[in-house]
């Protein structure tokens, strides 16, 4: 009688820790699906395509959202400036990534260039 008491009691701790593993690991799991469907950060539909995009992406919004980098607009050795400050901050950028992304925000947030509609929506939400 004892032992069929202890085995039950056994059985049901077990139970009980696998329940509580499965209810911890949970939330993991849930924020990964949510992460790898191809949901992007705020303001990232506003960049162009190009090579830089992919390295921003994965370089700079490690720290902060894309929101108010795509409703700037800078010279080139503007923004030069901001992206090596950005590096001296702790951006995992080479040298040649650095480089790339200067080009590419010149060319596409250069301070010729007018803010698009869905930039100016965001930034009037604030």
């Amino acid at each position: 009688m004892k032992s069929a008491l202890y085995s039950s009691i056994q059985t049901g701790l077990l139970l009980l820790l696998l329940l509580a593993g499965v209810a911890v690991s949970l939330p993991a799991t849930v924020g990964q699906e949510k992460q790898d469907s191809g949901s992007l950060p705020e303001g990232a539909t506003s960049l162009p395509e190009g090579d830089a995009r992919t390295i921003i992406l994965s370089g700079c919004v490690q720290c902060h959202n894309l929101a108010n980098t795509a409703s700037q607009r800078k010279t080139a050795d503007r923004w030069r400036r901001t992206v090596n400050e950005m590096i001296w901050r702790g951006a995992p950028l080479t040298a040649d990534e650095a480089e790339t992304i200067i080009k590419y925000l010149a060319v596409s947030l250069g301070s010729n260039k007018t803010m698009p509609a869905v930039v100016k929506k965001e930034s009037e939400k604030r």
